[in-house]
């Protein structure tokens, strides 16, 4: 088998069938496999992932996110299967560390800016005091989980105190705080696509409310690609170290701000928008792997 590639769903979801198709056109072996299905077996000092139909061997694995909400137990045993696979030979895309790094805000956000990647100010703390006087400091602020997508569970706060018995009721559910000061910016974000170190398109994500996700009701609409965006987004991919990405950018009153690197982005918006299908910028890539 040339090519596996993983997610988390029974039934792939139009990215990954996109990626399937378009890697099969190519002439390429192509499986999907859903992540529970991968098994690792140690027998006599030999080390063997596989499924129900024996060891699983391919050139490259595409993996298409770790799962949304799942116990930390099944995430470390998805990204031991998954180091496993990448370190018997497989290619990964994206690498499973990029991966975890992106799954985690904190490290996103800390790596993005050691780098020198605009980013909006944020902290991240247990400290119910602590993130209560940030807040007060920052006026406008968002809450967001450290792990998450698509803008599920992000609160926007003027009032410190509101904030404060949010924050206060994340803490007693064992929740770490993640604040960051909004960005003020158009009814709009940026959405570029990147891969193999260049970017192949962008939209805007233009919405009646702060928040600028499709999942969220945001509509997609073909924008220009700047010299300025190209570079902003193809620095901040290089930075978490993946082969492609979906970078999230904000236009502020002083200057962009990359808000989010996704590893694993869904572009069924962006195709609809820009009449760009990543899939094939990325199976081009994934058949050059293949052929070294």
């Amino acid at each position: 088998m040339d090519v596996v590639i993983v997610a988390e769903s029974p039934t792939p979801d139009e990215p990954t069938r996109d990626i399937y198709f378009e890697v099969k056109k190519r002439g390429l072996g192509v499986r999907y496999v859903p992540l529970q299905r991968l098994s690792v077996k140690i027998y006599n000092g030999a080390t063997v992932v596989e499924t129900r139909r024996g060891p699983l061997s391919a050139s490259v694995v595409v993996i298409r996110g770790l799962g949304y909400v799942i116990d930390s137990n099944v995430l470390m045993r998805r990204i031991s299967t998954l180091r496993i696979l990448e370190q018997s030979g497989a290619v990964a895309i994206n690498p499973v560390d990029a991966l975890v790094n992106c799954r985690n805000k904190l490290e996103t956000i800390y790596t993005l800016s050691k780098h020198g990647i605009p980013v909006p100010p944020t902290v991240v703390t247990e400290d119910l005091y602590y993130g209560y006087m940030a807040a007060k400091e920052m006026g406008k602020v968002v809450l967001k989980p450290i792990q998450g997508s698509r803008g599920f569970g992000a609160m926007l706060f003027e009032d410190p105190e509101q904030a404060f018995q949010v924050m206060r009721t994340l803490l007693i559910a064992r929740n770490p705080l993640y604040i960051q000061k909004y960005v003020e910016k158009p009814n709009r974000d940026i959405r570029i696509i990147v891969i193999d170190g260049r970017a192949i398109g962008c939209m805007y994500r233009v919405s009646s409310g702060w928040k600028t996700n499709i999942a969220q009701g945001a509509v997609g609409v073909a924008c220009t690609l700047t010299p300025e965006l190209e570079e902003l987004a193809v620095k901040a991919t290089d930075a978490m170290g993946l082969v492609y990405s979906g970078v999230d950018i904000g236009e502020g009153r002083e200057g962009y701000a990359v808000f989010e690197v996704n590893a694993s982005p869904d572009w069924r918006g962006f195709k609809q928008a820009t009449g760009i299908n990543p899939a094939v910028h990325l199976a081009e890539y994934i058949q050059r792997v293949v052929k070294k």
